[in-house]
């Protein structure tokens, strides 16, 4: 079994193939996820489900910064998700914004980048 402290680790190296706790837990070496929770909410201070989100969105976040003009199906294959519209339900659940309104923010601000880099040339 491995250490509650390497958790976020193994889960950020894992992102693409742990769907939900249960399998975070199993990977772990868990017999029972009650006991993974247990450890970890006395390790970290939140539910393991809570930072399985956090983990997830930002890493789901990053891919949409390096990769914006990438297809949603790739993401979807990239991340685990069944199909486009579990990726639009989990992103706008978790973050208020659908992954099309993210990408137009991103964007946004990369021209508003542009714009003030060419104002002080």
């Amino acid at each position: 079994m491995k250490e509650i402290h390497e958790a976020n680790s193994l889960l950020e190296e894992n992102i693409t193939s742990i769907s939900n706790v249960n399998e975070w837990a199993e990977i772990m070496g868990y017999e029972k996820t009650s006991k993974f929770s247990y450890d970890y909410r006395r390790f970290y201070g939140l539910r393991p489900a809570e930072a399985f989100v956090e983990i997830r969105i930002k890493n789901i976040i990053e891919y949409f910064t390096k990769n914006p003009s990438e297809k949603y199906y790739s993401i979807c294959l990239e991340f685990g998700f069944v199909n486009e519209q579990s990726l639009y339900k989990f992103f706008k659940r978790h973050t208020k914004l659908s992954p099309i309104e993210y990408r137009k923010e991103i964007q946004k601000r990369d021209t508003d980048k542009e714009i003030q880099i060419k104002r002080y040339r």
